[in-house]
């Protein structure tokens, strides 16, 4: 397989990042609130991808600033929506309490998922092939994406290069988190790319270790 690009689409407010991935398969990793969307279709323009293109949407979990957009996003490329199975029936239904589409004062359209995805799944793109990693936490269905070989992990709101994904929204459990980040710290992480914030390269380990110390000092009554 040829290379594969990682472009940040990068989130402006509370709108989550946005990632390109080209690939055989090109590919988006959420899909922000979908009032970008205009700029996001530029954007794509802008790097010679064609929309149309669009092979997959993957999300990383069923929250308003992460999936608001798949509505328009599936009309306007034809991409395959996927998101894990526990929160298949939050975007099939647009609930807009579990995707917390009520704090932002909006609706959720629904959209039909094409894929349900599940611990261990593997997402073939070409060049980079996704694990899936269910890791609860922030919200029940979160999950993260890793390529071992490449060191690629995408963690959506489970952990950011300065920070952790909240607790304290409908199905979040810190328990559950402190379960994840454990497990996220034994991977080969050579790049992060977070729902939220600047992505890191640098020292991407010292954001997993250092989030996991600061929940393990939030909750030392496990």
């Amino acid at each position: 397989a040829m290379g594969y690009r990682i472009h940040l689409l990068a989130g402006v407010g509370f709108d989550s990042n946005v990632y390109l991935i080209e690939d055989e398969k090109i590919t988006l990793i959420d899909a922000g609130t979908g009032r970008l969307h205009d700029a996001l279709m530029e954007n794509m323009h802008e790097r010679g991808v064609d929309p149309e293109d669009i092979e997959l949407l993957i999300n990383t979990h069923c929250h308003y600033d992460h999936t608001g957009g798949d509505h328009k996003l599936s009309e306007a490329t034809g991409c395959r929506v996927l998101i894990h199975e526990l929160e298949q029936r939050v975007l099939e239904e647009g609930d807009n309490v579990l995707s917390c589409a009520v704090l932002f004062g909006e609706r959720l359209q629904p959209v039909r998922v094409h894929r349900a995805l599940r611990e261990n799944d593997l997402i073939e793109l070409g060049a980079l092939a996704l694990r899936v990693l269910h890791t609860p936490g922030h919200t029940a269905g979160s999950i993260c994406l890793h390529d071992p070989d490449r060191g690629v992990l995408f963690t959506g709101d489970t952990v950011f290069t300065d920070g952790v994904g909240r607790t304290d929204l409908p199905t979040g459990s810190a328990n559950e988190l402190v379960a994840s980040l454990k497990r996220l710290n034994q991977l080969k992480v050579r790049e992060l790319y977070p729902g939220h914030g600047p992505p890191n390269d640098r020292d991407p380990r010292r954001s997993l270790r250092s989030a996991l110390d600061f929940l393990l000092t939030l909750h030392t009554i496990e």
